[in-house]
């Protein structure tokens, strides 16, 4: 599973090793809303995305979804353990991926080390990511969440304003973070009238604050004074 935490979708330098040192993967194009696999499909590639975004969902016993997480650029998906994927995967925006067959993957770990290590730093990442989010979704308030939510997918250690893209539903985003619909919109609402974000459409965003991001992020208090 791939969660958010605070900065952890930049893409490290592990995954241009993916990219440079697997030959043979097959690059493959998915259309928005287009599955690129479901819970419980025999897992027969690894996918690394190099464009777009995309949503990791559970199907519970009642039928609905639920959003445990996304991917974007520089993330590998198919790295949990089994012969089968535990969650669903399908394209938010326009996605682009290199699959590498699974009957590949111990040939080139013992072929190509810098593959082998390039996976390992995924696979911990991930479960770092994993860990983060359940304390946030335990602890943290709905200003923390969101504000680490935006921060992940901006650069990291970014000071001076942002652009990011959200090219994920507000209702994918609660159900993500464990809040309500009305809440998310609420906030980003709320963050914008402040002055440490500015909406500038739907799915693309401005955090011009992410200094005030960053300490609620990190568990810290809002400031009580708004832009002018």
């Amino acid at each position: 599973m791939i969660s958010f935490s605070h900065h952890d979708l930049s893409p490290p330098p592990a995954a241009a090793a993916t990219r440079t040192v697997a030959p043979g993967g097959a690059r493959r194009a998915f259309a928005a809303r287009a599955p690129l696999f479901c819970e419980g499909d025999e897992k027969t590639s690894l996918y690394e995305i190099e464009q777009g975004c995309v949503k990791l969902y559970r199907t519970l016993i009642d039928g609905q979804r639920q959003v445990v997480g996304f991917a974007t650029a520089g993330d590998v998906l198919g790295l949990e353990p089994g012969v089968r994927h535990l969650n669903s995967a399908e394209a938010v925006n326009a996605v682009r991926v290199r699959a590498i067959a699974a009957n590949q993957i111990g040939e080139l770990c013992r072929r190509e080390p810098g593959f082998a290590e390039a996976l390992l730093h995924q696979a911990g990442r991930q479960l770092a990511a994993a860990q983060m989010q359940l304390a946030q979704i335990g602890a943290q308030t709905a200003d923390q969440r969101i504000a680490g939510f935006l921060l992940s997918l901006a650069e990291p250690d970014a000071e001076g304003p942002v652009e990011i893209d959200l090219p994920m539903r507000r209702g994918d985003i609660a159900e993500f973070l464990g809040l309500r619909l009305e809440t998310v919109s609420r906030k980003f609402s709320e963050f914008q009238r402040r002055g440490w974000i500015r909406l500038t459409s739907l799915y693309h965003c401005v955090l011009r604050r992410p200094d005030i991001l960053t300490e609620l992020a990190e568990g810290g208090e809002a400031p009580h004074s708004e832009a002018a």
